[in-house]
C-alpha cells in the first residue's frame, strides 16, 4: 500500500489538509481472562440553504471571520446521501458534572488551549458552532468538515480542526461559552463551557529545558515528574503541560503511574504547545481509578529499551474502577511493545478498560495515531456512551496481542452499550503481524460502526477489517431488534468475520448493515441479517480507499465512507 502523505506531527501542529483522506473477563489482574471468547441525485441548492446551528447564515456566526472557509456547497446533505441517526446525540466530552480542576473547564493565560467535542449517536456529519463565546476573544471551532469541488462532486473531508474547540490565546478571567452541534437530522444539542484561565493549577514539566530547581511554573518548568512527586499532597488537582521527552517516573516500585483518589498526582496530562511533549514509559504504565482523566496533544511510548516487570499486564494504561469520563484526544502512540511471558497474561492493549460494577460512562478516545512497532488499541469493558472517532495508523506493525483480544479496537464484554465507532482509518501503509482484525465487537448492543475506511490484508480465516462475535454465549444479552448492531457507510477491505456460534442462531434483524463497500471480498448474508445494498466481489475502492471508475460517478456519496454530493 502507497503511504499517503499526512504529516506526521502533533495534533495542534497540523495545518488544514484539503487532500486528506475522509476518516471518514471481567478483567482483573489476575493471570487469566475471566470471558475468553471462544477459538436519486439532488442538487444541493434544491435542499437546504446553508445556515449555521442557530439557524443564522454561515457567514454569521461569532468567529467567521478568523476560520477558515470550508468551501463551496452546504454541511447539509440532501436525502440518500447521509444516514439517519440510529441512536439520538448525547454528549460524551466535555461534561458539566466534570471535576472543577478538569481541563475542559481550565486554561493557563497565553498557552493554547484545545478540547474535542464528542458526541456518540447521531446524524453525522456535524456541524459545531460558536452560539455565545461568553467574551472569549479568538475562541474558534471546527465547525463543518472541509468542501471541494472535484470532478463533478463536493467532496466533504475530515481537517484536523473538525470537531475540536481552542483558543490561541487565553486571557484570563471567567467566561460561559455556549456551543451547538447540529447533525443532518435537524437535532441540536447545546453544550456549556464555563471556562476558567489563570495561574492556579497548573505544572509545566520539559524534559529539554526544565530544571530541577525549577517551580514547575510556565516560567521556570520542571524537568522530571519526580519533582511533581515531590509535591505530595500540593500536586492534588493540578494539570501537567509536558514539553520534551519526559520519563513517565512511576510513583509505584514497579514504575506504574497510579492515578486514583487515594494519591495526589494529577490526572490531566497535556502537551506544551509547540514544545514536542513526549511522555515516555521505561516499565510501568497509567493505572488509573478515578475520573475525569484527560490525556492529549502529545506523543506517548515505551522506551525503546522498556521491559515490564514479571507478571505484570501489558498495558499502557489500565482503567479500573471509578473512571467516568475518560478522554484520549489527539495523542500519538508510536512504540507499544513488551515480552510475550506477558502478553499471554491477557487483554495485552494500549489501554485496557476494565469490568466495573456500574458501567464506565462518557468514554472517548478520538483523534488519535498509532504508528511504528504497535498492537491492540484497546480492550474495552462496561462501556456507556463511548466514541472512538477519527482515529488513524499510520506506518503501524501491529505486532503485539493476545488470544483473548480480537481487533485493534475491540468492544469485548461487560454489557458495553450506546458504543459509536466512527470515521476511523486504518489505511496508510500498516502491517499485521498480529492477525487481528481492525474492528471488532463481542458483547455490545446499541452500538454502531460507521464511515470507517479499513484496509487489511486478510482473505480468509477468521480475521477481516470487522470480526463480530454475532451469537456467542456473551452477546446473547441484549442482541434484539430494539438494541442491535448498526454497520453502515464503511469502507472495507476485504473480508468481514462473524464468529461464535452459528449466524442461524441469531435472532432475526439484531444485525442491520447499510451501504458498505467490501472490496474484493464477498459480504456474508444471511436471512438472520438485514443487509441494505451492501457492495462486495469487485474491486470498487482504489488504494487510498476511495471509489474509483464508473463506481465512482455512480455511487459517490451514498456507499461507502466518502461524503459527497454531486453538483448540479
Amino acid at each position: 500500500m502507497k503511504p499517503l502523505d499526512w504529516p506526521h506531527l502533533p495534533f495542534w501542529r497540523w495545518t488544514l489538509l484539503a487532500g486528506a483522506l475522509l476518516w471518514t473477563s471481567g478483567c482483573s489482574e489476575t493471570p487469566a481472562d475471566a470471558n475468553p471468547a471462544p477459538d436519486a441525485d439532488v442538487a444541493l441548492e434544491d435542499v437546504f440553504e446553508p445556515i449555521d446551528a442557530a439557524g443564522e447564515d454561515v457567514e454569521s456566526a461569532p468567529d467567521a471571520e478568523e476560520r477558515p472557509e470550508p468551501g463551496p456547497g452546504s454541511w447539509r446533505l440532501p436525502e440518500g446521501y447521509y444516514v439517519p441517526a440510529k441512536m439520538e446525540m448525547t454528549l460524551v466530552h466535555p461534561r458539566p458534572e466534570a471535576a472543577e480542576w478538569a481541563y475542559s473547564k481550565n486554561a493557563h493565560p497565553g498557552v493554547r488551549w484545545e478540547i474535542p467535542i464528542v458526541v456518540q449517536g447521531g446524524a453525522w456529519p456535524f456541524q459545531y458552532a460558536i452560539v455565545d463565546d461568553g467574551g472569549a476573544e479568538g475562541l474558534q471551532i471546527g465547525g463543518e468538515l472541509m468542501r471541494e469541488d472535484v470532478e463533478g462532486f463536493i467532496v466533504h473531508r475530515v481537517s484536523p480542526e473538525y470537531g475540536v474547540l481552542w483558543w490561541d490565546d487565553p486571557q484570563e478571567g471567567d467566561y460561559d461559552i455556549t456551543l451547538r452541534v447540529s447533525d443532518q437530522d435537524g437535532s441540536t444539542l447545546d453544550v456549556e463551557v464555563s471556562l476558567r484561565v489563570g495561574v492556579d493549577g497548573w505544572i509545566f514539566v520539559d524534559g529539554s529545558s526544565g530544571s530541577p530547581e525549577g517551580d514547575g511554573s510556565l516560567e521556570a518548568p520542571f524537568a522530571s515528574v519526580d519533582q511533581i512527586h515531590a509535591l505530595g499532597e500540593a500536586a492534588a488537582g493540578h494539570r501537567v503541560y509536558v514539553g520534551g521527552v519526559v520519563a513517565m517516573d512511576g510513583n509505584r516500585e514497579n514504575g506504574n503511574l497510579r492515578i486514583a483518589e487515594d494519591t495526589p498526582t494529577p490526572a490531566v496530562w497535556v502537551g506544551w504547545p509547540e514544545r514536542e511533549g513526549v511522555l515516555e514509559a521505561y516499565e510501568g504504565k497509567i493505572v488509573l481509578d478515578r475520573p475525569d482523566f484527560y490525556i492529549a496533544n502529545l506523543e506517548h511510548r515505551h522506551h525503546e529499551d522498556y521491559f515490564p516487570m514479571e507478571d505484570s499486564y501489558l498495558h499502557m494504561i489500565t482503567v479500573w474502577y471509578d473512571t467516568d469520563r475518560y478522554t484520549v484526544h489527539d495523542v500519538d502512540f508510536t512504540r507499544f511493545q513488551g515480552v510475550g511471558s506477558n502478553v499471554n497474561l491477557g487483554n495485552s492493549s494500549i489501554m485496557m478498560l476494565t469490568k466495573n460494577d456500574h458501567g464506565r460512562k462518557h468514554v472517548a478516545v478520538v483523534n488519535n495515531t498509532l504508528s511504528g512497532p504497535n498492537g491492540i488499541l484497546t480492550s474495552s469493558y462496561q462501556l456507556r456512551h463511548a466514541v472512538f472517532e477519527k482515529n488513524r495508523a499510520v506506518d503501524a506493525v501491529f505486532t503485539v496481542a493476545d488470544g483473548s483480544v480480537w481487533s485493534i479496537i475491540y468492544i469485548k464484554s461487560g454489557n458495553n452499550e450506546f458504543v459509536t465507532l466512527r470515521a476511523n482509518a486504518f489505511v496508510e501503509n500498516n502491517e499485521w503481524p498480529n492477525r487481528k482484525s481492525a474492528l471488532g465487537l463481542l458483547r455490545a448492543r446499541n452500538i454502531e460502526l460507521a464511515y470507517n475506511l479499513i484496509d487489511t490484508p486478510y482473505d480468509s480465516g477468521r480475521t477481516g477489517a470487522l470480526t463480530l462475535w454475532t451469537n456467542s454465549a456473551l452477546s446473547d444479552y441484549g442482541w434484539t431488534t430494539e438494541t442491535p448492531v448498526w454497520i453502515y457507510r464503511n469502507s472495507l477491505r476485504q473480508r468481514i468475520s462473524y464468529e461464535g456460534d452459528p449466524v442461524v442462531n441469531l435472532p432475526d434483524g439484531t444485525v442491520i448493515t447499510e451501504h458498505n463497500i467490501l472490496d474484493q471480498g464477498s459480504w456474508p448474508t444471511s436471512s438472520k441479517i438485514v443487509d441494505i445494498e451492501n457492495l462486495d466481489e469487485a474491486a470498487y475502492l482504489d488504494e487510498s480507499m476511495r471509489l474509483t471508475g464508473e463506481h465512482r460517478d455512480a455511487r459517490l456519496g451514498r456507499w461507502g465512507a466518502e461524503i459527497a454530493v454531486p453538483v448540479d
